[in-house]
């Protein structure tokens, strides 16, 4: 698979100085926020492993944040670092936080026991204790293994899916209590994952990472990314297709595509003002879905519609209705799993259906990956 000019000329340590000074510069504007109030909580409809439908608890802590972002300048289509605290967050800090989340929503959690699950994210690793000290980690876990919930989720780089970290999660949390851990895959192909997006993560990693959660009864979630840059779309569609279908035949639990969103201070945000960068188009994701479910119809297969259909997210031609009608569908695909609904979705009748295939013949013509408006 081709990786355009840019990315060859600039070797990984060149990339990763030229990142780090743009993830810098960017990090100066950081406010101080309150260290004991978490980013954000929310309750929303969600799909459980075995498939019923209940609701799931989301905390967002407020953390000092990625390991990797600092240390190597992070990879080239996340700003999440800038969600950070520029101050430090000690271990009481962020139980403050988490009490404060749970304490809005406990007696509903109580009211219908086995009807949520609860997840735990970071704008890092919730496993590195770099960002989430042991002692919160166990007073948290702890909390958790009390309430009558059915799933737990959180967030960690591979490095971080230790054994330690995993008996700390099964010292409080019941062993028929499902517990996932998604993991930035992004992707299968090892040079898009480490020079497109600069990861810092092999294959042998995530394989060890599973290998290791398999033996708590422990799930991984692979977070795919569709369409990273300097790729087309066309070869976006095939490696998100190819690198989901590795996935969970190396036993990933579940798979949430996350479309790319082109985040600021990003290098995917320069390459997208040079218009050398387009988020992925509606009617590809749509053909990523449908191909990975019809041909593993028994697993959980998501879609995050965070950024759809703004300029900067997933989205047909921005003047196309269908892009809102594209986006329900992928809402309720990801609850419901029917695959008729994707169906449905590439059936929808809109002009733009023919700029999409153009665009992909054109591209595909060009060495340079292309943005929008170059028909």
């Amino acid at each position: 698979m081709n990786i355009n000019y840019l990315a060859i000329k600039l070797n990984c340590d060149k990339l990763e100085s030229y990142l780090k000074e743009l993830r810098n510069k960017h990090l100066k504007k950081r406010k101080k926020k309150n260290p004991n109030m978490p980013i954000a909580t929310w309750v929303q409809d969600d799909i459980f492993l075995d498939k019923t439908i209940g609701k799931s608890l989301t905390i967002i802590l407020r953390t000092v944040g990625c390991r990797w972002a600092y240390e190597s300048g992070g990879c080239t289509m996340c700003s999440y670092l800038m969600d950070s605290s520029p101050i430090k967050i000690s271990a009481e800090n962020i139980i403050n936080q988490f009490e404060h989340a749970l304490n809005k929503y406990k007696e509903e959690i109580i009211k219908n026991p086995k009807n949520y699950s609860i997840k735990l994210f970071t704008s890092g690793s919730f496993l590195d204790e770099f960002e989430v000290p042991k002692e919160a980690k166990e007073h948290i876990f702890k909390k958790i293994g009390e309430l009558p919930i059915k799933e737990v989720a959180v967030e960690s780089r591979p490095e971080f899916i230790t054994d330690d970290n995993l008996k700390i999660i099964r010292k409080y949390i019941d062993n028929e209590i499902n517990v996932e851990i998604g993991v930035g895959i992004e992707t299968l192909n090892e040079k898009i994952r480490n020079v497109s997006i600069h990861k810092g993560v092999s294959t042998e990693d995530i394989k060890s990472a599973i290998e290791t959660a398999k033996k708590y009864n422990i799930g991984i979630k692979a977070y795919l990314l569709i369409k990273p840059p300097f790729i087309t779309e066309k070869q976006a569609v095939v490696d998100s297709i190819h690198s989901a279908n590795e996935c969970i035949r190396m036993g990933c639990s579940r798979i949430s595509y996350c479309p790319a969103t082109v985040h600021k201070g990003t290098l995917i945000e320069l390459l997208w003002k040079k218009n050398q960068y387009r988020p992925p188009f509606l009617w590809s994701v749509l053909e990523i879905l449908k191909e990975v479910k019809s041909q593993n119809p028994d697993k959980l297969i998501m879609c995050d519609t965070s950024g759809i259909p703004s300029n900067r997210g997933a989205h047909n031609k921005m003047d196309c209705k269908c892009n809102y009608e594209i986006k329900e569908i992928l809402n309720d695909f990801t609850i419901t799993q029917d695959l008729s609904l994707i169906e449905g979705a590439l059936n929808i009748d809109c002009e733009c259906k023919k700029y999409w295939y153009e665009f992909i013949n054109f591209e595909e013509k060009n060495i340079v990956p292309l943005g929008d408006d170059t028909l």
